[in-house]
């Protein structure tokens, strides 16, 4: 470019980089072609690569956008550990937790695509906070229904543990406390829930009714008529009259049945009238008449006029406590009402009698300084106020709850101190009190009626079931009685069996036993006489005792002997005789002189060596008896020579013989002649070996013994001439 002229007037025509137009086309700038032509290149490819931006940012913010939203969706309901899957209060802890892990999403995402245009930021930006609103509206829509939820759930839990409280609970004021405590948590949970005044009263409504079933089916189930009763009166305007109506039917009937069904009354109806079943009924049926009209009385008390509320204290004091229900009322009124009303302490304190504690319960509660320093109490109910009233006021003065009227109920008040005012000022308060009438009658004449019957038949059925319960008795100490009796008859103890009829007789209480035991001493008489007498004497074997006993002593001391071995047996004739024939016997063969055939029994003697002595005995004997015939037929003494021929002829009788072998073999015949004669001496019937040398004997009596067949051999021998 060659430079022309210069024109120190010319405006500068280059603006920051730019030329201005020049009429001067060989000026700087001057020709502009070129350089609108090199701009308008730049600017179409500057447009065709912002396209380009625009086209890949539209790509990458639909991708990362899906990105996104599956992210999302994984974070909040993943199967295993999605924040949706927390349930209950848990839940409240999703939307914190779903904003730090949203934050970390898009972190990363944007992290991860870099986006080059701001439309494709705003419109990411614009995706993740419509997601985060939906998310948010889901969240708090299920957080709130878990809470919801789980407040129900845990107020309904804690609203049957109260019941369950209440039920198991035996004190009436505190299961009133849990109706109430239960209300109020009804009350506060359904603030909470948003519910409005009318579904809370109505939740608590079906609550206190339920509530109020259930105590009322414990008392009916364990059949307890004055807690059902008791019951009723403290849930009247509590629980819905549509509840409370059958079972004040069910308590009515209780109450008739309690009367009719009074054990104890037919108790002593039974120990007054014994036997005597008819009158045990009549006067059971006029019992239960007397009880119904009395309390038909009182309930007629109980109509229009008087001070209802007081008036259902009074009967709870009557049921539970026994006091006069017209006298209790009219206390009630005399110390709880004010002007007509129920006093302050009455209506806040429950409290109707201005009783006080010495403990602080509140300022609201000071006695006034004139009245003292102590402190009103105050009770949850009107029948814990009752409860404290009787137990620690009334029922410690002597005759009060038996009193039968104001007078005389007022003057025991002043004597034991319970009011300072006089007898006559505290009369007129109580009487001042308005009665009611016009009430109705709790049960109808109908009713009365039946139970009357009711009354006889039960009566009847106690009187039964006592009967058979007094006759089994009876029996069993007359089963007892004879058991023992025959006891000591079968020991023998015939004296002792006579004495113990005797004293039974004399200890006898019952007509039953009194003929029994008379008819048993008549017919048992006979027969222990008989007792007494075969008792008396001696059997075979005691006899056979006192016989071998007899062969080696005198007559005199075989019967001190039997005297002292067997004290209460009698010594027949019989016995006697042979006791006297074996000391005869004795005698003489203490007199036979064996020295003089020592050489001819050496050939006989048995092989048993301990037999020796009963051989000799049995020879002397049978030689004793031979002597003597010799001595009848021949009217001397025999000779020597004689002797001798006694003695071959005694040992060579057939008894004698078979004690030549030391015992019988098995299988011998024990009852042959050989024996036979001896063992009837002895009292055997019957001999039979059972083996190992023993032999097995009967004697007359029945009785049996197994003896050694050595010592059986003996018996015989001893015995040939007993």
């Amino acid at each position: 470019m060659k430079f022309v002229n210069y024109d120190p007037t010319q405006k500068l025509n280059t603006i920051q980089g730019s030329t201005q137009a020049s009429s001067n086309e060989m000026a700087y700038g001057g020709n502009v072609s070129g350089l609108n032509a090199m701009n308008k290149a730049l600017q179409e490819a500057t447009n065709t690569w912002e396209e380009i931006d625009k086209r890949k940012d539209y790509i990458d913010v639909t991708n990362a956008i899906n990105e996104f939203n599956n992210s999302t969706n994984q974070l909040l309901n993943d199967d295993k550990d999605g924040l949706m899957n927390r349930k209950g209060m848990n839940a409240q802890s999703i939307l914190p937790d779903y904003n730090a892990g949203v934050d970390k999403i898009q972190r990363e995402i944007m992290g991860k695509y870099k986006f080059r245009t701001n439309d494709a930021i705003n419109a990411f930006t614009k995706a993740v906070e419509t997601s985060k609103t939906t998310d948010y509206n889901n969240i708090s829509k299920y957080s709130r229904g878990q809470y919801e939820t789980a407040l129900s759930t845990a107020t309904q839990n804690q609203i049957t543990n109260l019941r369950d409280s209440a039920i198991r609970s035996d004190n009436m004021a505190d299961q009133m406390k849990t109706i109430t405590l239960m209300g109020d948590l009804y009350r506060s949970t359904g603030k909470e829930l948003g519910l409005d005044d009318e579904q809370i009263n109505e939740k608590i409504r079906a609550n206190t009714d339920e509530t109020g079933k259930y105590l009322l089916d414990r008392a009916v189930a364990e059949n307890d008529s004055t807690r059902t009763e008791n019951l009723i009166s403290s849930l009247s305007g509590v629980v819905s009259e549509s509840v409370l109506t059958s079972y004040k039917k069910m308590s009515n009937q209780m109450n008739i049945n309690k009367l009719v069904n009074d054990d104890n009354t037919y108790a002593k109806l039974y120990k007054m009238y014994g036997h005597d079943l008819n009158s045990g009924m009549n006067s059971a049926a006029m019992y239960i008449r007397a009880k119904m009209e009395t309390q038909n009385e009182e309930a007629i008390k109980g109509g229009v006029g008087q001070q209802k509320q007081l008036w259902d204290m009074a009967v709870y004091a009557h049921n539970k406590y026994g006091i006069n229900t017209e006298i209790a009322y009219r206390q009630l009124y005399a110390e709880g009402m004010d002007g007509g009303q129920l006093s302050r302490l009455s209506r806040e304190n429950h409290n109707y009698a201005g009783l006080t504690q010495s403990e602080p319960n509140g300022e609201e509660n000071k006695q006034p300084p004139e009245d003292g320093d102590a402190y009103y109490k105050m009770y949850h109910s009107d029948n814990e106020f009752v409860d404290d009233w009787m137990q620690n006021y009334i029922l410690n003065r002597k005759g009060a709850v038996d009193a039968k009227s104001v007078a005389e109920y007022a003057q025991i008040m002043t004597n034991t101190g319970y009011h300072g005012t006089s007898t006559e000022h505290y009369i007129n308060l109580m009487n001042s009190a308005p009665m009611a009438s016009g009430g109705n009658p709790k049960y109808s004449e109908d009713q009365i009626k039946k139970s009357e019957d009711d009354a006889k038949t039960a009566y009847k059925n106690y009187y039964t079931l006592q009967e058979q319960t007094r006759k089994i008795a009876i029996n069993d100490r007359l089963q007892a009685g004879q058991t023992i009796l025959n006891q000591k008859i079968a020991n023998g103890d015939v004296s002792g069996a006579f004495q113990y009829a005797q004293v039974q007789l004399a200890g006898a209480t019952t007509p039953e036993e009194q003929e029994y035991w008379s008819g048993k001493m008549a017919s048992e008489r006979p027969k222990l006489d008989r007792i007494y007498e075969k008792g008396l004497k001696m059997t075979a074997q005691e006899k056979w005792g006192i016989k071998q006993y007899a062969k080696s002593h005198t007559y005199e001391q075989t019967r001190a002997y039997a005297e002292r071995v067997l004290p209460n047996k009698i010594m027949d004739d019989e016995l006697d005789a042979s006791l006297l024939e074996i000391d005869d016997n004795n005698k003489k063969a203490s007199n036979i002189d064996l020295t003089p055939y020592e050489y001819k029994l050496a050939d006989v003697m048995p092989k048993d060596k301990t037999l020796a002595g009963s051989f000799k005995y049995g020879v002397k004997q049978e030689m004793a008896g031979r002597i003597e015939e010799f001595k009848v037929k021949h009217h001397r003494p025999p000779t020597d020579a004689e002797k001798d021929e006694i003695f071959d002829a005694a040992v060579a009788t057939s008894t004698l013989r078979s004690t030549s072998k030391p015992y019988f073999a098995d299988g011998d015949d024990y009852s042959s002649t050989i024996s036979g004669a001896s063992n009837q001496a002895i009292g055997i019937i019957h001999a039979e070996p059972v083996g190992n040398h023993y032999i097995r004997v009967t004697y007359r009596d029945g009785s049996t013994q197994d003896i050694y067949e050595s010592e059986y051999n003996a018996l015989q021998r001893r015995y040939t001439n007993g």
